[in-house]
């Protein structure tokens, strides 16, 4: 039995919907991760033989503004994992969802050996989870774990304030015949649908990948050229702190590697 931590956001539910349709058995946790209790029992009740942990703080404002919050749900949640992991009886593996912020900006595509260098508080908190995941590992060496820094994703069921809802709000609202103005246009971001994610986390698991491993596409797109690809028609674009550019784009080598026989 698989369980899924943080169902009720979007690459959680997208994640359920596809162990279902694959006719893979899977448990969801519903309650909160920062109650070991709960989570514990959830665990033994279900004969859980691997864990997809999802659970999340996720938008970068909410993170910085309820830095509290996140750090309970992002780190401590993931300590409760751990102690679970530690504690149970029976030996189950563990997927974590990590995050391309725990990189800093870089030109060149992204390795998963090159230097974590967090470029926010989420970026942070996830950091520190992978230590603690890690360390964990080091100890016990039967346990697989797979950390999988996941990059930028987009899907018709995300709300503000990620880039693709406030796009489409921006669309929906704005007079589209005026400039539009665009922060950050030639920055480059690796982008993949949420669809995409989900199918790569459940290839993982089915091979039981041990590691560390970057999920993304391999392909860096330029903001202003996500803008115009899903754009219902040409803009006009004014184009803010164009200084400011940052890259965060995958190799995805090793990705391509683990799943070539998938």
């Amino acid at each position: 039995m698989i369980g899924v931590t943080g169902v009720s956001g979007v690459l959680g539910k997208i994640l359920c919907e596809k162990l279902k349709n694959q006719n893979i058995q899977y448990s969801a946790f519903n309650k909160d991760i920062r109650d070991y209790s709960d989570l514990n029992d959830w665990v033994c009740k279900n004969n859980i033989s691997y864990i997809i942990h999802l659970a999340s703080k996720v938008a970068v404002k909410d993170v910085e503004e309820n830095i509290d919050t996140a750090y309970d749900v992002n780190v401590a949640g993931t300590i409760n994992i751990i102690k679970v992991l530690k504690n149970s009886p029976k030996r189950f593996d563990l997927f974590f969802a990590s995050s391309s912020h725990v990189y800093k900006s870089s030109s060149n595509f992204i390795k998963e050996t090159d230097t974590l260098e967090p470029i926010n508080s989420y970026g942070l908190t996830k950091y520190i989870s992978e230590l603690l995941l890690l360390d964990f590992k080091r100890k016990n060496r039967d346990i697989n774990i797979c950390i999988g820094r996941i990059f930028s994703f987009y899907h018709f069921s995300q709300k503000p304030p990620f880039l693709y809802p406030n796009l489409m709000e921006r669309f929906k609202n704005e007079d589209l015949k005026k400039p539009f103005k665009l922060y950050g246009a030639n920055s480059t971001r690796d982008f993949l649908n949420a669809e995409e994610v989900c199918d790569y986390v459940i290839q993982l698991v089915k091979v039981r990948y041990d590691g560390v491993v970057n999920i993304a596409s391999g392909k860096a797109t330029r903001i202003i050229d996500f803008v115009k690809n899903i754009a219902p028609c040409e803009l006009d674009f004014e184009l803010m702190d164009n200084e400011n550019v940052t890259h965060l784009n995958a190799d995805v080598s090793l990705l391509k590697k683990i799943l070539q026989n998938v």
